[in-house]
């Protein structure tokens, strides 16, 4: 007959089996470390919480990436390379069509790749000029070229991509934030207006009651954005040479 088990010893929750850090190498990281981000979402990453994933001490992880940081720079020029690999390249088009098209496909990406919207557009203080990826840069430098070679001045090219750029951004922004929030990006603006908001609408915001119907919170919607996009577009003509 076998002896009782220790009831102190079955209360005792059982300990992860820690993986060798020999077993561990910078690719196993860096796949689980973007598991991680999949799962929860690039602010919550941490060392301690890659570590438990990985079933190995936190001091593993420090052989290979010497700090949160290092490790978040190694994923962002991975990410950064994957984006761009994704990012369609519209040759041959009169200017205004390619970028229509580019900001579209860029907006698309990052709308449909979770993981490339955080790294890329939330986590803002990020600069993917110094990333080890010559390409962006690459890519950054031939869509100037689109502008200048169509006739816009050097300043006017340069404040024209950051202009659409940082507008394509912040509609992306708006809608990741009410999905981190479990609001609907879709919502309307007045989504909970009850009948006294409605009289007080009808009675004192001509202008709202008006224009009602094409308010939404995060200006989510395709036609919402290329709206802005196409004023972006028309107000650049008239930088264009004579």
């Amino acid at each position: 007959m076998s002896a009782n088990p220790d009831p102190e010893a079955a209360a005792k929750p059982l300990r992860r089996k820690r993986s060798p850090r020999g077993s561990l190498n910078p690719e196993i990281i860096l796949t689980e470390a973007f598991y991680l981000c999949k799962d929860e979402s690039v602010e919550d990453l941490s060392m301690p919480k890659l570590a438990k994933r990985l079933g190995v001490g936190v001091t593993s992880l420090y052989w290979y990436f010497h700090s949160k940081e290092e490790l978040l720079g190694t994923m962002l020029t991975q990410v950064a390379d994957e984006y761009l690999s994704l990012l369609p390249d519209h040759e041959g088009l009169a200017w205004d069509e390619h970028f229509r098209r580019y900001f579209n496909d860029m907006r698309r990406i990052f709308l449909t790749h979770d993981v490339i919207c955080d790294f890329l557009i939330m986590r803002t203080h990020v600069s993917l000029i110094g990333a080890d990826s010559t390409v962006f840069m690459d890519r950054l430098n031939k869509e100037v070229a689109i502008l200048l070679y169509a006739g816009f001045e050097p300043e006017v090219a340069a404040r024209a991509y950051q202009a659409m750029s940082v507008y394509t951004s912040g509609t992306v922004q708006k809608v990741r934030l009410a999905e981190l929030g479990g609001f609907d990006p879709n919502r309307k603006m007045f989504p909970d207006a009850d009948s006294a908001i409605e009289a007080k609408i009808d009675a004192s915001y001509p202008a709202l009651r008006a224009t009602y119907d094409y308010w939404n919170s995060t200006y989510s919607t395709w036609t919402d954005f290329n709206f802005g996009l196409n004023v972006i577009l028309d107000g650049l003509r008239i930088h264009l040479p004579k």
